[in-house]
């Protein structure tokens, strides 16, 4: 689902050893039907949203086909933002910036950004950007995992753990009547109209997700279809480089 980071109020916080758990805690105890709402969170949240919403509006205030219309769940001490992939990395600059001029943090995946943003726009490294370094001597490559949240319960904070969790301990298939869940078969009926298997390296199934491995060349033609399909189905998905 795009580009996932969480903006959060550090002092609230309390320097916590896990900022991951502490959002987790933050989201499970917040009143249910405020999520939508600004004034869910606090004043120094609202300021940075207030700043925010004039280069990424809220999605439902976008034109349909506006790919900075962006995704924001209000918590009190926390910001759950969700960026279309095209415009991931200009979403995740300015939600830095920002929040260094607001004093607050930025989460992106499980990394914490540092305080202050660069003044320049390529003199920084996001794993969920840019991928994990590359290793020397290994080819990169691009893994999506495409999920319904539905049938996963997680936590939007602990996604990636919950699937890099299953990667490593669930059987697989190349068979996808391993499959649960009607939206997962829809989905892989979808992308088979695309006719993408030429950029497909390796897709294994499992019970409750769909593993799809690319070379790095063909990242960008891959990542389109599968945000696109993973909308349209309401789906969860994350991306990963050079997952074993």
């Amino acid at each position: 689902m795009g580009i996932r980071v969480f903006v959060f109020d550090e002092h609230a916080a309390l320097a916590q050893a896990d900022y991951c758990d502490w959002i987790a805690r933050e989201i499970k105890a917040a009143p249910k039907d405020n999520w939508d709402k600004p004034g869910s969170s606090s004043p120094r949240l609202r300021k940075w949203f207030d700043d925010m919403r004039g280069s990424f509006p809220l999605i439902g205030d976008a034109h349909p086909d506006d790919a900075y219309g962006t995704e924001y769940c209000f918590y009190w001490n926390v910001i759950d933002v969700i960026f279309a992939g095209s415009v991931g990395g200009e979403g995740v600059l300015q939600a830095w910036r920002l929040a260094g001029k607001h004093g607050l943090r930025l989460l992106a995946g499980d990394e914490l950004l540092p305080p202050k943003a660069p003044k320049g726009k390529r003199d920084f490294h996001i794993s969920i950007l840019h991928g994990a370094r590359p290793r020397p001597g290994i080819a990169p490559n691009m893994c999506f995992v495409v999920f319904d949240p539905d049938i996963a319960h997680v936590a939007p904070s602990k996604a990636r753990t919950w699937v890099l969790d299953r990667l490593k301990a669930e059987p697989w298939s190349k068979d996808r009547s391993i499959l649960t869940g009607d939206k997962l078969r829809r989905w892989i009926d979808l992308f088979a109209a695309r006719n993408l298997d030429p950029l497909v390296s390796e897709m294994r199934f499992y019970r409750d997700l769909i593993f799809i491995r690319a070379d790095r060349k063909n990242d960008s033609s891959m990542l389109s279809p599968i945000m696109e399909l993973s909308h349209k189905l309401n789906l969860q998905f994350e991306v990963y480089v050079d997952l074993g």
